[in-house]
């Protein structure tokens, strides 16, 4: 299947280690969630002012990395979708 949500060219896709959820980064500047058995979007991450290159979750799947053209790293909590932080 296609997960179609993002208004441009996407840069990254990472699943986490479980395979139960897909990060995509975007130069739409968004990071999207997606659930690959239902292929629906589970939600949109905002805070990048510019493409999205990288995406990673960490290893327990608590946390996603997403790298910019913006020179920022962002973490990310994944089921609040709340920005952790910015580096």
């Amino acid at each position: 299947g296609t997960l179609r949500g993002h208004s441009n060219t996407v840069a990254s896709v990472a699943f986490n280690n479980d395979g139960t959820l897909i990060a995509s980064g975007s130069w739409d500047n968004t990071v999207r969630l997606w659930d690959p058995t239902t292929m629906e979007e589970k939600g949109t991450l905002r805070g990048h002012s510019n493409t999205v290159a990288s995406v990673a979750f960490n290893n327990d799947g608590t946390l996603i990395a997403s790298g910019s053209w913006d020179n920022t790293v962002r973490l990310w909590d994944p089921t609040t979708m709340e920005e952790k932080g910015t580096l």
